[in-house]
């Protein structure tokens, strides 16, 4: 399982979005220099009153984008930062068109808003300073250095809108592969229990049914050899059972730990087929029963899609022969279980799964083949000659 990145948690402007120090800094910085040319040149000017009104007014919309904490607010203070520093762009000679073109980048950019606001912003700004312009006899120049400016906003905010799209679908894309990966363990721990309530729940029945005959028998000592047989079995089961369901709770150690299928005793497929003789049945074997060629992963997969067909075998063809081998074909192994009835269901579905997970080219097939049902599997062998004698032990 994928566990969950750390996050930093940044301090968040108005709009929602992490902003680092620098980001803020910037922008203060930015209003500090408006601010002092804008006194400045106003008091060298002897600028109207209603120029400082509309002019402060622009600047300390600008001061609540940066430190607003309500959206809708930060999207009032863009559109007044917008008609009010296109209303003093001409008496300021063009100052004020910095608060403008940063509350167009701020409207261009916000995602939850259509994606002509910012467009349509500029455009009633030009509107305005033209018209300003007009009536205090500006020129022309001004108004086409300005239609400049009020383009780059558009632009910029068109390309902050695009980026944070991008940036939205990656962790949307990042939450729906952990998503998977969790569906995806959930479905390998079902596998697992559902094979272990099939081997050992089954085998159980079976084998308190044998104590059962033997004790009416008067045969007690065989009757007791079963019921240790039943105990270890059942105490096999509990650990693979509390394997599987650890493996959804543990998000470190389950996905890195290869050698946890081999664990347990009931985790070998010598010890499987040991045990589907217990229960009485009849298995024949040949080849390597330890499946030493392959690694850990691969001889899981085979070990747990053997037991979920010798299961099978169990309820479907109680007391009838099962052949099992598992023999080198070249580079790989080949291990086939065949039973004389066939079978269907849910784990047909598991042991494709299984297989497919080990990502390579290891094959499952099972369905009917002269009268038997029989489960093949082809997988590579591992990369070194055999396994270490602490797995096999």
């Amino acid at each position: 399982m994928l566990a969950e990145p750390e996050r930093v948690d940044l301090p968040r402007g108005g709009d929602g979005r992490p902003r680092s120090g620098f980001a803020w800094a910037l922008n203060g910085l930015g209003v500090a220099v408006v601010l002092f040319w804008f006194v400045r040149n106003g008091t060298a000017l002897h600028h109207p009153a209603w120029v400082w009104v509309l002019g402060g007014v622009a600047l300390a919309a600008w001061l609540l984008r940066e430190f607003g904490r309500s959206t809708r607010v930060v999207l009032a203070a863009g559109a007044v930062m917008v008609l009010a520093g296109s209303l003093v762009v001409v008496p300021t000679d063009s100052l004020m068109i910095v608060p403008v073109i940063v509350g167009i980048v701020l409207l261009g950019a916000t995602v939850t808003l259509p994606v002509w606001v910012g467009a349509v912003a500029a455009v009633v700004a030009l509107g305005v300073t033209a018209l300003s312009a007009t009536v205090l006899h500006a020129s022309v120049q001004l108004v086409l250095g300005t239609s400049a400016g009020l383009l780059l906003g558009v632009l910029i905010g068109f390309s902050r809108r695009q980026f944070r799209i991008a940036e939205q679908r990656s962790r949307e894309a990042l939450a729906d592969q952990q998503r998977a990966a969790l569906l995806a363990d959930r479905a390998r721990a079902a596998r697992d229990v559902h094979d272990v309530l099939a081997h050992s729940l089954g085998g159980l029945v079976l084998q308190l049914d044998a104590v059962e005959a033997l004790l009416e028998a008067g045969r007690v000592d065989e009757a007791t050899r079963r019921v240790g047989d039943a105990r270890t079995l059942a105490a096999d089961g509990l650990a693979e059972a509390r394997r599987a369901v650890r493996a959804l709770r543990d998000d470190t150690d389950a996905p890195a730990r290869a050698d946890v299928p081999e664990a347990s005793r009931a985790s070998r497929l010598e010890t499987l087929l040991a045990d589907h003789r217990s229960f009485g049945g009849t298995v024949t074997t040949q080849g390597d029963e330890v499946l030493a060629e392959l690694d850990a992963a691969h001889r899981a997969a085979v070990v747990q899609v053997c037991r979920e067909a010798l299961s099978n075998a169990r309820r479907h063809a109680p007391g009838r022969p099962v052949t099992v081998s598992a023999v080198r074909d070249g580079s790989a192994v080949s291990v086939t279980v065949a039973n004389p009835l066939g079978s269907d269901g849910h784990g047909i579905t598991g042991m494709r799964e299984r297989f497919a997970e080990l990502g390579d080219d290891s094959t499952v097939a099972a369905g009917v083949r002269d009268g038997a049902f029989v489960v093949a599997m082809r997988v590579p062998v591992a990369g070194r000659g055999g396994v270490d004698d602490g797995e096999r032990s």
